[in-house]
């Protein structure tokens, strides 16, 4: 009998004749889960890192405004405002607007392939002042589109500072992107006059206290502009070079030592461009952008495809008309690119659906059924004492002691912890892997009706999804069962009937569950959409090359005990209808850490494929090794 184990923590064979499998090419399919330290697991949920937006609109970006002293301020921008994070509060305030956009009635972006680019930007006296731009947003009665934050009001860029000076070539009107780099302003695919320049790079003198950082007419200032048909899709500043990715090219701006002439240009042999505008995300002095045929990543030498695993999933799985939807982050606590695209079965569909995950060490791919539009990272948020978990503004998760959507060993460490901040359509923003539940509400009310309305505080479960109710007091039937809840947090429950979302606004869903003859809601309940987790093994058959089917006794998987239960599926040769199907697996000891958990298998085909399945609103499922125990059988049948 031979044994193949899929883990990370050996390579090749040993001597008891173990095979050892790498995760990162075990598994085909991974959904609403992740490989980490060479242990498979369901992902950690999200949670609402602060009340919704006042607009409550789509997010069209989340900044770390680093200010000259080194302190960071949170910023946030819909379809129409910025929004500072007030610490004290917990909550996003509105900033106003003023100066030469006192006037101004907000961003009015309406297309969803439009996002805020923004940097920090200090002024020649060394002021905080964060500068923006983007093509979506109006114009100002400037009839210009370049803002910036001084830390009390947004202002118009060309009016409200005295310092700035127009290029040569006309008017600056906006831009697709900006960066302050190489001691200067730079705005990428300007539009200058009434022309969008796709190839071109517009930069400022060297900051000084004279001002001539913001202007764009002096010594050291210029526009470069790239000598190709090529549009200029995603730019990351990487060392010592802006990185551009192009349509189907890559390309570098390198800083010079001479002030007159900053940049030299350098093209990188690129097999494929990228075709995503907010899709590159730089790491380690290395860029990665997301193409139509295959994702791409830049070390300054050369552009190399690194989605062999998945090499037909950006022409496939992502919807080609809505490329520019995606928007790139990284997660570096986990090692994680991450982005957020619209799937192609998105049935005209107009906003983000799905999150694809790089794992960069373990070189593993997964999916998160997600709906969010922006990511960024923060190190701000609140430093709660215990008394004032209950009352603080925007901690709502934390007003019951039952709940599991954050850690109580983490009270008191909000600040300077490293977090993924991302945001959605309705204006939540959320902090990712930040607790076992996944969006989450309190219920306030029920009504007594064939499609039960539960009111509940403001969250982002919509129509379609599925969903748990528990804890609710009240709402009986004839036996004195509850007719509402169909989840118990106080035990490792396996079987869940989930409720479908009929209708939902942010604070009233309605459910298919019929409540009519139960008795009156009396107080509690949270309603909570589970994390449905799938991972996939490739079809597996290592006697194929001299013609043999392989046979399977018996499976075993190092479980950890909190995981709960994982349903587990062994599908034959390539035949979606599983031969096995959910068998159920838990640990049976919890005064151990983790338990190597058995099931039978005694199944030969040409090929054996296995699933794994949770779909739990409360624990994280987490999978360290799975033995297969093997042997050669009969002759393969083609």
């Amino acid at each position: 009998m031979d044994i193949f184990e899929i883990t990370g923590f050996k390579e090749g064979v040993n001597k008891s004749g173990v095979s050892y499998l790498q995760p990162s090419d075990s598994f085909q399919k991974i959904e609403d889960g992740f490989v980490y330290r060479q242990v498979l697991q369901s992902r950690q949920g999200i949670g609402y890192y602060a009340p919704r937006l006042t607009n409550g609109t789509r997010v069209t970006g989340i900044f770390d405004f680093i200010q000259p002293d080194g302190t960071r301020e949170l910023l946030v921008t819909d379809l129409n405002n910025m929004y500072t994070y007030n610490q004290v509060t917990g909550v996003f305030d509105l900033i106003p607007f003023a100066g030469g956009l006192a006037a101004y009635a907000g961003f009015n972006i309406l297309n969803n392939e439009n996002y805020i680019s923004g940097v920090s930007y200090s002024d020649k006296n060394n002021g905080k002042r964060f500068v923006f731009t983007g093509n979506g947003i109006a114009t100002a009665v400037s009839g210009k589109a370049i803002f910036y934050y001084d830390g009390t009001s947004i202002l118009d860029f060309t009016v409200d500072n005295a310092d700035f000076a127009n290029p040569v070539e006309g008017n600056l009107i906006r831009a697709k992107h900006v960066s302050f780099f190489n001691q200067r302003l730079n705005f990428i695919c300007p539009t200058i006059v009434s022309t969008q320049y796709n190839q071109g790079v517009l930069y400022s003198g060297i900051k000084s206290s004279s001002g001539n950082g913001d202007k764009f007419n002096v010594s050291g200032a210029g526009f470069f502009q790239f000598s190709t048909s090529e549009i200029i899709r995603s730019f990351k500043a990487v060392g010592q070079s802006l990185v551009f990715n192009l349509d189907k090219s890559t390309n570098t701006l390198d800083i010079t030592a001479d002030a007159f002439n900053p940049y030299r240009f350098r093209n990188i042999p690129s097999v494929i461009g990228s075709s995503a505008s907010f899709s590159a995300v730089s790491w380690n002095n290395k860029v990665v952008s997301i193409g139509k045929s295959g994702i791409i990543e830049m070390d300054g030498r050369q552009s190399l495809r690194i989605d062999d695993n998945i090499p037909y999933f950006t022409s496939t799985e992502i919807d080609q008309n809505k490329f520019e939807l995606i928007y790139g982050s990284i997660d570096p606590r986990f090692n994680q690119y991450l982005w957020t695209y619209l799937d192609n079965e998105g049935d005209n569909a107009t906003t983000q659906n799905k999150v694809l995950v790089r794992n960069y060490e373990e070189r593993s791919w997964s999916n998160y059924n997600l709906r969010l539009t922006c990511m960024s990272e923060s190190e701000l948020g609140l430093n709660l004492t215990w008394d004032e978990i209950d009352e603080t503004a925007g901690n709502q998760s934390w007003s019951r002691w039952d709940t599991t959507e954050e850690e109580w060993d983490r009270i008191g460490q909000g600040n300077a912890v490293v977090k993924m901040l991302s945001g959605d359509d309705l204006g939540f923003i959320y902090e990712m892997n930040s607790g076992y539940d996944d969006y989450i509400t309190e219920i306030t009310a029920i009504t007594n009706d064939s499609q039960a309305v539960l009111t509940v505080g403001a969250c982002a479960i919509q129509v379609g999804d599925f969903v748990v109710v528990e804890s609710v007091v009240g709402m009986l039937d004839d036996d004195g069962n509850s007719a509402i809840n169909n989840y118990d947090p106080s035990t490792n429950q396996v079987d869940i009937t989930l409720y479908e979302v009929l209708s939902a606004t942010p604070t009233s869903i309605t459910i298919n569950v019929d409540t009519s003859l139960a008795t009156a809601y009396t107080s509690g309940g949270r309603l909570s959409k589970p994390i449905n987790f799938v991972a996939e093994t490739i079809p597996l058959n290592p006697y194929r090359p001299i013609g043999r089917r392989i046979n399977i006794s018996h499976i075993e998987i190092l479980l950890d005990n909190l995981s709960g239960s994982v349903k587990v599926d062994v599908l034959s040769n390539y035949n979606e209808l599983p031969v096995i199907s959910d068998v159920i697996l838990r640990a049976t000891d919890e005064t151990i850490g983790q338990e190597w958990i058995p099931m039978n298998v005694n199944n030969e085909a040409d090929f054996i494929t296995f699933r794994f399945k949770q779909n739990s609103p409360s624990q994280q499922l987490k999978i360290t090794s799975i033995r297969i125990h093997a042997e050669m059988g009969g002759e393969t049948h083609g």
